[in-house]
C-alpha cells in the first residue's frame, strides 16, 4: 500500500497552510518553495483540494491560498481520499467486489481466499487512523506513536 506524491505533498501543503491560518492567504509559489514541491504538480493537487473545498483561493496581488475550514475539521482521510484513486492494500476490498460491482475485479478467489479478512482489516485499520487524525493534529504533532 504505497501512499502518493501527491497525497505527501497535499497533506505538506496543508500542514503548511494551517500555520497560516489566522494570516493572509499564502501563495503556491511560497508553499512550493518552503515544502520544496514543483510549482506545476502542486497546482494540479490544489485544483483537487479547492474543488472539494478544503481549500479557497484568492485572486489579485495580495491572492492566494487559505483553509477552506478550520484544520481541525478536515480528516487525513478525507484528504488522501480525495488525491489518491486508490490506496487499498489489494482489490478484493474495494466496495462492491463481491457484487461484481467492481470494475477492477480480477480474483476468482473471493470465497475461499484466507488472506481476504487480512486485507480488509488492514484497509479498516487504516482508514480508521487516517479519520480520526486531522490536519491540526500533523500540525501541533499530535499523533500518538504506535507501538511497533
Amino acid at each position: 500500500m504505497l501512499i502518493s506524491t501527491r497525497s505527501r505533498y497535499g497533506l505538506r501543503a496543508l500542514v503548511r497552510l494551517a500555520a497560516f491560518e489566522d494570516e493572509a492567504p499564502v501563495s503556491l509559489a511560497a508553499i512550493a518553495e518552503e515544502e520544496k514541491i514543483p510549482i506545476r504538480y502542486l497546482e494540479q493537487i490544489f485544483i483537487r483540494l479547492r474543488n472539494s473545498g478544503i481549500v479557497k483561493g484568492l485572486r489579485g496581488p495580495r491572492g492566494g491560498y487559505s483553509l477552506g475550514m478550520p484544520a481541525d475539521s478536515i480528516s487525513i482521510l478525507s484528504v488522501v481520499s480525495l488525491l489518491e484513486n486508490d490506496f487499498l492494500p489489494t482489490n478484493c476490498v474495494l466496495p462492491g467486489f463481491e457484487e461484481e460491482q467492481c470494475e477492477t475485479k480480477d480474483c476468482d478467489m473471493t470465497d475461499k481466499c484466507r488472506t481476504r479478512t487480512l486485507w480488509a482489516n488492514l484497509r479498516a485499520l487504516t482508514a480508521d487512523y487516517l479519520a480520526k487524525h486531522t490536519i491540526a493534529d500533523l500540525l501541533y504533532g499530535r499523533l500518538e506513536k504506535l507501538e511497533e
